[in-house]
């Protein structure tokens, strides 16, 4: 049976009217998706999705697009603590280091149980020589069970 998708496959691809058919329907669901994703407001599931592939982008040192789902997750859930954090995360490794840790602080202020954050603030601290406030938030984050806190609290009986 020929039809339209038949015919531009004879032209064009050496594929089969079912592959096309079926990048078609994909690239709908695609638009769709987008198109839904655009227009968020307090959507946690949507939320969840751009926090998803911001952290795609953020494992592929792709900082720039990260920061931009994260906003979106933001944006849809401002209570989406996990974003703040990971935000916070691609603009430390964006040198932007006191926007990273207002989104950390944030992150915190929403979900003071989340130990992540500590353990990055003292990051932060530790490597601009603040190791008071190093210590701090690394026994923080070690209160709280993130695990292999060791090396980083073994010299803060000293501060």
């Amino acid at each position: 049976m020929d039809c339209f998708f038949s015919y531009i496959c004879r032209l064009c691809l050496p594929t089969s009217t079912s592959l096309i058919m079926k990048i078609f329907i994909k690239t709908i669901g695609l638009i769709a998706a987008l198109f839904l994703a655009f227009s968020c407001t307090n959507d946690k599931e949507k939320s969840r999705l751009f926090l998803d592939k911001g952290v795609d982008y953020l494992y592929h040192s792709a900082f720039d697009e990260a920061i931009i789902n994260f906003d979106k997750a933001i944006e849809c859930d401002p209570e989406n603590f996990s974003a703040y954090y990971h935000r916070g995360c691609a603009k430390f490794n964006n040198f932007r280091y006191e926007e990273g840790k207002a989104d950390l602080e944030k992150a915190i202020e929403i979900n003071p149980n989340y130990a992540d954050p500590y353990f990055n603030l003292g990051l932060y601290y530790r490597n601009i020589n603040d190791m008071s406030m190093a210590c701090y938030y690394f026994k923080k984050a070690e209160a709280l069970g993130r695990p292999s806190m060791e090396d980083y609290t073994k010299y803060c009986d000293y501060y």
